[in-house]
C-alpha cells in the first residue's frame, strides 16, 4: 500500500536561482581579491536585475 501524500511546494524560481548564483560568484572572486573579475559579474547582475 502506498501512503504517499503529495504536499504543495513553492514553484521553482529560475530568476532567483540565477541571481543567487551570481552573488555567490561575486563573493568568491571578492574574497580572492580579484576585483576586476568580480566587477564583470557585478555588471552582469545589474543588467539581469533590471529586467
Amino acid at each position: 500500500m502506498n501512503d504517499f501524500v503529495p504536499r504543495p511546494h513553492e514553484p521553482y524560481d529560475a530568476h532567483w536561482a540565477i541571481k543567487h548564483d551570481l552573488v555567490n560568484i561575486i563573493a568568491k572572486y571578492t574574497d580572492r581579491g580579484d576585483y576586476e573579475t568580480a566587477a564583470v559579474y557585478i555588471e552582469a547582475l545589474a543588467r539581469y536585475s533590471d529586467d
